[in-house]
């Protein structure tokens, strides 16, 4: 009896290993950049792209983890309506946002800090639409300001001068 205990905790222990691992394996083809490599005295921050060719990194806003997804085709900071409000982000003046599917109606709103890798911003206006899922588009608000490389499956962001 208590070797046949012993032998379910042990296949136990071994499917909660592979469980744990899988799910390590398809964060890091989803996101690869849960650590960044930062060069030039932090004002260089090396990223890789993701499985479905995107750029994403972890960063946060007025202190709350967020995954961001840096999209050059987006004028400003765009977030869904229900992340602004467990982000408890006061809404402000109404605005149309064009996107690939056409017109949304969302609204302005601001932030006080965004931060990821080295790089902290304050007071930033935000995009707030209906649905847009979890992630953050980083636009061109604040990708502006960064000098872009692309080396293969690589993104360098530099802070301009």
């Amino acid at each position: 009896m208590r070797s046949t205990f012993s032998i379910v905790v042990v296949w136990l222990m071994v499917a909660v290993g592979i469980y744990w691992g899988f799910n390590v394996f398809l964060a890091h083809q989803y996101n690869p950049n849960t650590r960044t490599f930062l060069a030039g005295q932090g004002q260089e921050l090396t990223l890789q792209r993701s499985r479905d060719g995107h750029f994403r990194l972890n960063g946060n806003i007025n202190g709350q983890p967020v995954v961001l997804l840096i999209d050059t085709g987006a004028t400003t900071l765009t977030m869904s309506a229900a992340l602004a409000e467990r982000l408890k982000l006061k809404p402000g003046q109404p605005y149309i946002s064009q996107t690939a599917n056409g017109e949304v109606k969302g609204y302005l709103s601001s932030i006080d800090q965004l931060s990821f890798g080295p790089f902290e911003f304050n007071h930033l206006t935000v995009g707030v639409v209906p649905q847009l899922g979890d992630e953050i588009l980083l636009g061109m608000n604040v990708i502006k300001r960064f000098d872009m490389t692309l080396k293969g499956e690589q993104m360098i962001l530099k802070m301009n001068r």
